[in-house]
């Protein structure tokens, strides 16, 4: 356990998880969030390493407005932001509402940046794989993460929203399709597209469109298919 509790600013989902891991790792942790009627100088003088786990908007002014955080090593989690003084760990994970088991924690890898305090100067007593990226590269990690994760979230919400409200189906049956496309696009990548869009069903795609008319995915959807024949036609 480390000789000085770490010091958690936030109460969101990642301050959440944080909390969660570092107690099921018996890891010593004082958190704080701005609905405390303490000061963060106060609440977390004794900590050594403070964990900042705000909005990534947030950030800088919170920093400007608390500078005691100089005196100590201090991370934040964003995946985009790169902060002078401040060290850079990403947890690349989706934390849902539900907190997760030990095992799930320790799978998370960290992306540090490259040149900066690395994941386990900061959290030795920890397991989880790291891997360091130059920092002017982190804005295209983060949309590359968002493109994976986020709006395949909302497409998947579409779908099962659209499944049970306007077909009358169980969102229960589209569990096996998700989780065989969720293998397959890990181990093949591209190779794993199928459907009309692979075969080349240029009047399936057609009426894909039509019946999604006047639906906002209409967009996503011929948006999609742009960007699909846009790269079959770049060598």
């Amino acid at each position: 356990m480390n000789k000085l509790p770490y010091g958690l600013i936030g109460r969101g989902r990642v301050a959440s998880h944080m909390a969660h891991y570092l107690q099921l790792e018996k890891q010593s942790c004082v958190q704080w969030h701005r609905g405390e009627t303490s000061t963060p100088e106060d609440a977390l003088t004794e900590a050594d390493i403070i964990l900042l786990a705000i909005s990534d908007d947030a950030m800088e002014g919170f920093l400007e407005r608390h500078p005691f955080h100089q005196e100590k090593i201090t991370v934040h989690f964003s995946g985009s932001r790169t902060i002078d003084g401040v060290t850079g760990l990403h947890p690349l994970m989706t934390f849902g509402p539900e907190l997760y088991d030990l095992e799930t924690y320790r799978s998370i890898p960290f992306v540090e940046e490259e040149g900066g305090i690395g994941f386990h100067e900061v959290f030795p007593a920890l397991q989880n794989p790291s891997q360091a990226i130059r920092t002017e590269l982190k804005p295209l990690y983060h949309a590359l993460c968002v493109l994976g994760g986020n709006f395949s979230t909302l497409l998947w919400s579409k779908v099962f929203g659209d499944f049970e409200g306007r077909l009358g189906l169980s969102r229960e049956l589209l569990l096996p399709y998700l989780k065989q496309v969720s293998l397959n696009t890990a181990a093949s990548g591209r190779e794993a597209l199928t459907g009309s869009l692979a075969r080349g069903d240029r009047e399936t795609v057609r009426r894909d469109l039509q019946a999604l008319a006047g639906d906002p995915y209409e967009t996503v959807f011929r948006a999609f298919t742009q960007v699909f024949d846009h790269r079959e036609a770049t060598p």
